[in-house]
């Protein structure tokens, strides 16, 4: 995935069984990226692209993943690409990251810690609430300003994912008629931060329509930073930013 990770926990955990869930939050986004970069050679996905035999434990992950994919850009009228247009290639980078960051939170979970935020390349899941006070509050950053915040989101066990220009530069085909120029980053919350990552990346390519089709899905919603600082999308966040 070639990003990075932080992860916040409530003071009220154990220590040492904080620990222990870093490390296997770790192991666990690490394990992701040997299977699924496609930018090693040596990764199992790219192995099974070549058609080399791998661990059959594997095959059946990145099949999974590939069905995954191919579903939602057949619910996308193509907007999400399952493969490369300009080589063909499978290519699931635009579910994997929010599917991994999904992965290493269960790990986190099955060490008996359930009140964390985690956050991989911008993309952010949450679980119970930092303290008794509040709950966690998730940043949005603003695309035309360095280090500034567009808006501040309140989570509770949920996900927050921004596609746009802000962690990469622009690296979001925008699909023909749908895209707009006129929008900077797309976020999307909602229960699942697979799907709100992927949801992100199709609501950007899509443009104005990408607000209706993601809160078309139940319990995701979108936030959108135009490109002349304002903000547009589903009224409840809006007001919650």
């Amino acid at each position: 995935m070639g990003t990075f990770a932080s992860i916040s926990i409530a003071v009220s955990v154990d220590r040492q069984r904080a620990r222990v869930a870093i490390q296997r939050c770790r192991d666990s986004l690490e394990a992701d990226e040997r299977r699924f970069s496609h930018f090693d050679p040596g990764s199992e996905i790219s192995r099974s692209l070549r058609r080399e035999v791998i661990a059959a434990e594997a095959q059946q992950e990145i099949d999974q993943v590939m069905r995954a994919c191919r579903s939602l850009e057949e619910e996308s009228g193509g907007v999400f690409r399952a493969t490369d247009p300009r080589t063909g290639r499978i290519d699931t980078a635009g579910y994997v990251k929010g599917y991994a960051i999904r992965k290493a939170a269960e790990a986190i979970r099955n060490e008996g810690v359930h009140d964390f935020l985690l956050s991989v390349g911008g993309d952010t899941t949450c679980s119970g609430a930092p303290n008794q006070r509040r709950p966690w509050r998730v940043a949005v950053a603003d695309p035309l300003r360095p280090r500034a915040i567009a808006a501040l989101l309140e989570v509770h066990d949920g996900a927050v994912a921004t596609a746009g220009v802000t962690q990469r530069g622009e690296h979001i085909w925008r699909s023909g008629d749908h895209g707009s120029s006129e929008h900077l980053s797309w976020t999307v919350t909602g229960p699942d931060i697979a799907l709100a990552d992927a949801f992100s990346t199709i609501g950007f390519a899509m443009g104005p329509k990408g607000i209706s089709w993601v809160n078309g899905h139940e319990g995701y919603a979108s936030l959108v930073v135009m490109r002349d600082g304002s903000l547009t999308g589903d009224s409840m966040l809006l007001r919650a930013s």
